[in-house]
């Protein structure tokens, strides 16, 4: 079947069948383009596995139940987010990236008898489609979802994942974002939520005050308030106090949310952003961080802010910001020293030198803060990457 006979029929087979077939659907559709086996492999959620979704039994060649992502060839798929082709013993083996714009998903993984002379593109076009009919059935069914998790969830961070969060990572001509939260299972209060509407990229990082059911709850009214107000046009400051003032009314002053809510003109290159009570963004130009920008914090979300002040950045092409929240430097091994901000900016730099794309780097980070951690986190951590390109749109 030539490329486009392969991907309409798999369009066709997925909007027929089940939602929980897809991937049976993707074999069918290669079955006559030999095709010997086919795998889909989707990341779990701490973002250090590929785990297998189950295939039509004609077609599974007993791959493992999970890869890890590092030193593994679907790994390296996952984070390079290029096809990767290896010759085996009984013919080729293909690693395309499954994507939804740029929001990393999974791998598929599929073995060739003979590599058609489209091969690559083929895979690399399968993965986009995979990703977005992946998108789709997951509104219907939860058998992708149970596929991708290796340990249960939390209550709490079920409200964060599946209520609250956008994709980890978008991209857009001007701008692009990655973004990254642990502990995956077990996150309560830290979250993120960004929009594109024209020319105006409107953002916020979150750190709700303690760390359970409640923490998720504050985050959930925080996350409303703030498109409540963004869809009705609201600036920055007045954002802020809607979101303050529906904190107060329903916590009555017994919780609180510390973060950025900020705006990016992806035309100009025009940062403006509230602080409130949080660590100060890094900014990086080239392969080095070059400063924290800073603007007077206001007091945290539900303690009764009035006129918060507005930063004002005029940003470089190039440029990219990272916000983060203070369990990313506060995480320590039990009476060791933290991880710190100094550290954090090392990590950045040497990630930046091996020309990492942001989703990878913040990936490679958390697992750092982990590691020098020694084991689980005790508080959420989480990090955000902008980047505008405005080059990239010209």
């Amino acid at each position: 079947m030539a490329k486009y006979e392969v991907l309409s029929d798999l369009l066709r087979r997925a909007n027929l069948s089940a939602p929980d077939l897809l991937v049976a659907d993707v074999a069918a559709s290669l079955s006559h383009d030999g095709c010997r086996h086919l795998v889909l492999y989707l990341v779990d959620y701490e973002q250090e596995a590929l785990r297998r979704v189950a295939l039509a039994a004609e077609l599974l060649a007993d791959p493992p139940s999970e890869v890890k992502i590092q030193g593994t060839m679907a790994g390296r798929a996952f984070q390079l987010q290029e096809v990767v082709t290896a010759k085996t013993d009984d013919g080729w083996c293909v690693w395309s990236p499954v994507r939804e714009r740029a929001e990393r998903i999974g791998v598929l993984e599929i073995g060739f008898e003979l590599l058609p002379d489209d091969a690559v593109q083929l895979c690399e076009d399968l993965g986009r489609l995979i990703g977005h009919l992946i998108r789709t059935a997951d509104q219907y069914t939860d058998a992708l979802e149970l596929s991708r998790r290796r340990q249960p969830m939390s209550l709490a961070a079920e409200v964060q994942w599946h209520l609250l969060l956008p994709p980890l990572t978008f991209r857009a001509p001007d701008v692009a974002l990655a973004g990254i939260l642990e502990p995956a299972y077990d996150v309560a209060g830290d979250a993120f939520d960004y929009s594109l509407n024209g020319d105006l990229l409107t953002f916020a990082i979150l750190d709700s005050m303690g760390h359970g059911l409640t923490s998720s709850l504050a985050s959930a009214l925080t996350l409303t308030a703030l498109r409540y107000g963004r869809l009705r046009g609201m600036d920055l400051p007045a954002i802020a106090r809607q979101i303050d003032e529906a904190l107060i009314a329903q916590f009555l002053g017994e919780t609180f949310v510390t973060g950025h809510l900020a705006q990016l003109d992806t035309a100009t290159g025009e940062l403006h952003w509230v602080n409130a009570g949080h660590p100060d963004p890094l900014l990086i130009r080239g392969s080095t961080v070059v400063a924290e920008p800073h603007t007077e914090p206001c007091l945290p979300l539900g303690f009764g802010i009035e006129d918060p002040q507005i930063g004002r950045l005029r940003l470089e092409p190039g440029d990219r910001l990272l916000f983060y929240s203070d369990g990313v430097v506060e995480a320590r091994p039990t009476g060791g020293e933290q991880f710190g901000v100094e550290l954090l900016r090392a990590r950045i730099e040497r990630h930046l030198a091996d020309r990492l794309i942001p989703a990878e780097m913040l990936r490679r980070i958390v697992r750092e803060v982990i590691s020098h951690r020694g084991g689980p986190l005790a508080d959420d951590a989480s990090l955000v990457m902008i980047e505008w390109l405005p080059d990239n749109g010209a």
